[in-house]
Parts: structure tokens; sequence; C-alpha cells
């Protein structure tokens, strides 16, 4: 990991500017606000330092599914909930549809998606079960993309039905379900770091594989 170790009342040295004063005799300078860095006029965001005090950590999981097929049969989406709850033991939250759009049969106020939120130990148990039981047989996969992330220590991935139908919870019980209806999943996990980077090692550590460009 990128920890950087300070014993308690310890400051680090600090930097110099970031920006550069202008050199002349202009009067044009007196006032003029400082000059970009060299290569560019855009400042890129700091890296926090990693220390005891601000340790990334695994703050949520959340998953996501959405059910086309409850547009023409409301069953569907409780064959989803059904599916999420097995494989998470949380109850899923049904979210209905804010705005009718005609070409696709949608009407405000149906239900059509559901989430569920991970915390504590039902969250270790899920990421497990994810990367113990379900990434090692999924046939082919690379891993989650480098680019995965929303710049704020949030990574992403997805799995589509026949991933999640190999969760034990599913699988041991697979004939209990209609085999069309089975979701796939957005499944986000939330982090205290402040960046993709520092959330990358620490999932790197937990087990989840990375394929790719890494980008920061």
């Amino acid at each position: 990991m990128a920890y950087a170790h300070y014993p308690p009342g310890f400051s680090p040295p600090q930097k110099g500017e970031r920006l550069r004063s202008w050199v002349g005799d202009s009067p044009y300078f007196k006032n003029r606000p400082r000059r970009g860095p060299r290569g560019g006029d855009t400042l890129r965001l700091l890296r926090k330092r990693v220390t005891f005090r601000n340790l990334p950590r695994l703050e949520r999981v959340t998953l996501h599914t959405m059910s086309s097929d409850a547009i023409d049969n409301p069953g569907a989406l409780h064959v989803a909930g059904m599916v999420l709850q097995a494989i998470t033991s949380v109850r899923a939250e049904a979210h209905k549809v804010t705005k009718s759009l005609a070409p696709f049969g949608l009407r405000a106020g149906m239900y059509l998606s559901l989430t569920c939120e991970l915390r504590g130990e039902d969250m270790y148990h899920f990421l497990s079960k994810l990367v113990d039981v379900v990434m090692p047989k999924i046939k082919d996969w690379p891993g989650v993309k480098g680019s995965s992330g929303d710049s704020s220590g949030n990574i992403g991935l997805g799995l589509n039905p026949a991933d999640v139908a190999l969760f034990p919870e599913v699988e041991v019980n697979y004939d209990m379900y209609p085999p069309k209806l089975i979701p796939g999943c957005h499944i986000v996990i939330h982090t205290t770091a402040t960046t993709d980077t520092d959330a990358r090692l620490l999932l790197t550590q937990v087990g989840i594989p990375f394929y790719g460009k890494l980008v920061g």
C-alpha cells in the first residue's frame, strides 16, 4: 500500500508553492494572479498522504439491478428481489419509474429496479463469497477494468445473470428460480479512500483483480 508512517506529533516537511510568480519589472505583474505550473495551466489534485490516521477502509457495498421483464411481467421483479436477498441477506428496496416513456412502455409509478446496501458483517460476508467463490468460477474473466472508478475512491463492477447464478445461495436452489428471470447486477464498492488508486490498492489486497491501464 501507499502507507507512509509518521509518529504522533511529527509534521512532514512543507513543499514549495505549486504556482509560479511572474518575473520582470512590468507594472502589470503587481496584482496579477500567479502563473500555472509548467506544461499546462491546470493544477492536478494532490494525493493525500496515507498515514495511520486515514488508512483506506471499506465503507459499504451497493448492489443495483433493473429488470426490463418487469414491464410486462411484474413477477420478474419479485424473482430479482428474492435473488438479491438470497445472495446479500438484506431485503432489497424497490424503486419506481419517475417519468413515463411510451417508446419503452414505461409508466410513471411502476416498480422497475432494486437496490441493496450492505455494511459491516454483511458487507464482508458478501465480498468473501464474491472473491472466493464467484469470481474463480467465471470463465475467461480478466478482472475488473482498470479505468473503473468515480475519482472519489469508489469502484464499480458488473455481473451478468450467469455470474449471479454462481453464488452458492442461488446455485444450491437453482431450480427454484426461473432461469430467464435471474437478473444481472451492478456492484459499487465504496471506500474511504480519496483517490481511485488507493481504492484499487485496497481492493487488490481484498482479492479483486484489475486489468488494463490503471487510471488514477
